[in-house]
């Protein structure tokens, strides 16, 4: 075959790619619902994946040098940056020995199309509270460290969690991103003086204490489409047409080597919708609570290998 009629063969080729995209495209955007069908009968998905199968994830430390502990989390195409700042506070009375820790959740216009610019919206206040009851379940901070004289001063740790780039299961990504914030947080070393009322911090980097870890939580979110299929790790595109989701988050030691041999804790569960699914080919059914066990199972599987990641995270400090 000449030059010419293989330059024209591969014209036509990419010509024809072309037009299968475009018609794809165009069916995704108007049959959404018998598009994503076609894949999950076929038990595949769109990007690839098995129903069961979670998106690769990747976590990096001290992202950003001003702050006193930060994150960067990439989930599929879903990634946020986390950073942590302390203050000097007054404790409540009623724990004069406790300090704060208040999350905030960003999801700016930039991440994503379905977001406005301005005040936070609904989607990332619903993230925040979401967030803080996973965090206070879980206990992954005794908040007794933060304290500098009790009843007197203690450390307010504000997390900010900003999307870069929204594609999906955020409550993941911000959870994931908040527990490696909190281990790269380190705090100066800081007095209180009884005579002038006053918290003095020392400056020397040398005086810096990291903060104490408990058992760190690892969230996982599933959903189910059409009472058919359960899918791990839904993108934002699966979750928005399916009729029930699920968040698990279990708590693991990361410093263990192996959690092979550690029965999991369940510390939060959030669920909207029921998880029985049924299907006609093959026969089969599944009630919600062996659905639900079966989430527990593969949630507890993904915190293995996120705390296997979280402690191989390199360090941009380092």
């Amino acid at each position: 075959m000449s030059a010419a009629a293989q330059s024209s063969a591969a014209s036509t080729s990419s010509v024809g790619n072309a037009d299968i995209d475009l018609a794809a495209t165009t069916f995704k955007r108007l049959h959404p619902v018998a598009y994503l069908s076609r894949f999950l009968d076929s038990s595949a998905r769109e990007d690839g994946r098995p129903l069961a199968a979670f998106r690769d994830a990747t976590i990096s430390l001290g992202s950003i040098s001003t702050a006193d502990g930060s994150s960067f989390v990439r989930i599929g195409n879903t990634s946020c940056i986390a950073a942590v700042k302390a203050e000097i506070a007054s404790p409540q009375l009623s724990r004069s020995r406790q300090g704060y820790l208040i999350p905030n959740v960003e999801l700016p216009a930039v991440c994503s199309s379905k977001f406005k610019a301005g005040a936070p919206g609904p989607e990332a206040q619903v993230l925040t509270s979401r967030l803080l009851a996973l965090l206070n379940s879980s206990n992954v901070l005794d908040r007794d460290q933060l304290c500098i004289q009790e009843g007197q001063a203690v450390w307010c740790l504000y997390l900010d969690i900003s999307f870069i780039c929204f594609d999906g299961n955020a409550l993941d990504a911000a959870a994931l991103a908040t527990v490696a914030a909190l281990s790269n947080t380190t705090l100066p070393k800081a007095t209180y003086d009884p005579d002038s009322e006053v918290v003095r911090c020392s400056s020397s980097p040398a005086d810096r204490v990291a903060l104490q870890m408990g058992s760190i939580p690892f969230a996982s979110s599933f959903a189910i489409f059409e009472n058919k299929h359960l899918l791990s790790d839904p993108t934002a595109f699966e979750a928005a047409l399916a009729s029930s989701h699920i968040t698990i988050a279990l708590s693991l030691d990361p410093q263990a080597s192996t959690q092979s041999n550690t029965e999991p804790i369940v510390t939060y569960i959030h669920q909207s919708g029921r998880l029985a699914t049924t299907t006609s080919d093959p026969p089969s059914h599944a009630t919600d609570q062996q659905n639900l066990q079966t989430c527990i199972d593969r949630a507890h599987a993904r915190a293995t290998i996120l705390a296997a990641l979280l402690r191989q995270a390199p360090s941009s400090s380092a």
